[in-house]
């Protein structure tokens, strides 16, 4: 395949600044993973310019923040819009949550001048977007610089105290079995509150990042604020289209049984397309809906299901500031009554909002248990603490081969021999095959005198390190 390159434009802010950079020269239509920022050569990132690139235009400029620096992952998702809408993307390798925010004020502090000074960036219409703690770190650039055009998060927390522009555009999106799925719903009800455009689109999935369709549609979202708020010209064709699309999705929404879902689109189109198109068969559908049985029982499930969880967070609190204050942990089982494991697993089994609402509870409790909680208790090595949260984490979801092996750690640091090895041959069962490291770590120092860990090094053809 013939490749075209590119010589992007240089955007000099003053020559001193100009002789600081080098002008990219990257191909077109495909992604290009690890260029190197021009003021932080550690910092660098997956870029994509559309086939349809043009020397003499400037372009949207999409930043993107994935929570593990997966920068070519969380770029795909956005490479069929950005090459239909002509935006350039910005993937960063180098932002992390769950830990140091440093990583991630590095990684803006390289990419900002970047897009000015080495990208034909459209400086109106920047745009950001973010998964989980990524989407933080969107808004803290919003917040820091006043020039972001609008945010696309998902499955972020609420961070609507760090929003002060009402003209920062939303798109929110997460999934329905997401343990922020409440959040994005809250930081949607403050955003139209303040004034602020804002669109929230739930898919079907647990915490992840959205799919490409759902990519696709943030950001014509954007396309169409843009045009309402005058950054591009306004395109009578792609409004329609846009228009159509969306009163489409309305109507599968509504003839699935969705009615609660069918009306808010209904109901977010009159602002997207306010001054745009005409909106008065969405208003008149949403009305019909809004005023059946149907859309007010689903309201009424989903207010009673966001409560359920809002008391699942309080239990959930209340049980680990127990388990953390606890110098003898308490027993897991009573902790496990405490947190209602077994009410929601046998909940999560049910169909419709309420199987949903049990799974999303269960989600939660099971990363601050397989994760969080053990990641502060370990730093201060309370291994009793720590196997309580490993332990709960399995009695939710026994599968993770990383939790089970976890556990076995710190039962082995606990000189628990006999329950720290059934929990390595549970995690081996599920999966765990990494057996250099069983040979090598030294939590499993306690166990390596045993024949059947010798067995089991040995299933690996593994030699343990002395």
């Amino acid at each position: 395949m013939r490749r075209f390159f590119v010589c992007l434009v240089v955007i000099c802010v003053s020559a001193a600044a100009a002789a600081q950079v080098t002008p990219l020269q990257v191909p077109i239509g495909e992604m290009v993973e690890g260029i190197a920022c021009a003021s932080d050569p550690t910092q660098t990132y997956t870029l994509y310019i559309p086939s349809t690139f043009a020397n003499d235009r400037r372009y949207p400029v999409l930043l993107v923040f994935d929570p593990r620096g997966r920068s070519l992952l969380a770029a795909e998702l956005f490479r069929e819009a950005a090459e239909t809408y002509g935006w350039i993307i910005v993937s960063s390798d180098n932002t992390r949550s769950d830990g140091s925010w440093d990583p991630n004020l590095a990684a803006l502090q390289a990419l900002w001048p970047e897009i000015h000074f080495r990208i034909p960036t459209d400086v109106q219409r920047i745009y950001a977007t973010g998964f989980s703690g990524g989407v933080a770190v969107a808004t803290l650039l919003a917040r820091s610089t006043g020039e972001v055009a609008g945010i696309i998060g998902c499955g972020g927390l609420n961070v609507v105290n760090q929003v002060e522009d009402d003209t920062l555009a939303f798109f929110l999106t997460a999934g329905n079995t997401d343990f922020n799925f409440s959040e994005m719903h809250h930081l949607d009800d403050v955003l139209a509150e303040q004034g602020n455009p804002h669109r929230l689109v739930i898919f079907e999935g647990p915490h992840s990042w959205m799919l490409p369709p759902v990519a696709r549609e943030a950001v014509e979202w954007m396309e169409l604020i843009a045009m309402q708020q005058g950054t591009r010209n306004r395109d009578r064709d792609v409004i329609d289209k846009l228009y159509s699309a969306d009163l489409k999705r309305a109507q599968a929404l509504a003839a699935n049984g969705q009615a609660l879902a069918a009306a808010k689109r209904l109901r977010e189109m009159e602002r997207t397309y306010k001054d745009l198109h005409d909106t008065s068969d969405a208003t008149e559908v949403a009305t019909g809906i809004e005023a059946g049985e149907e859309f007010k029982m689903q309201l009424k499930t989903l207010r009673r299901a966001m409560d359920y969880e809002a008391g699942c967070l309080e239990r959930r609190y209340a049980a680990l500031t127990l388990l953390r204050n606890s110098d003898v942990p308490p027993p897991t089982q009573q902790l496990a009554g405490n947190l209602h494991i077994r009410d929601l697993t046998r909940n999560a089994e049910k169909p419709g909002e309420e199987g949903l609402m049990a799974q999303r509870c269960l989600n939660s409790l099971y990363s601050a248990l397989s994760f969080y909680l053990p990641l502060e208790d370990l730093s201060n090595k309370r291994y009793g603490q720590v196997a309580v949260s490993y332990e709960l984490a399995n009695m939710i979801r026994d599968d993770n081969a990383v939790v089970w092996y976890n556990l076995a750690c710190v039962r082995a640091l606990l000189g628990k021999k006999n329950d720290a090895m059934n929990a390595l041959e549970k995690a081996v069962e599920r999966g765990f095959n990494n057996a250099e490291l069983m040979a090598s770590d030294t939590d499993l120092d306690t166990l390596r005198e045993r024949d059947d860990f010798k067995a089991l090094l040995a299933l690996f053809g593994a030699v343990m390190v002395e």
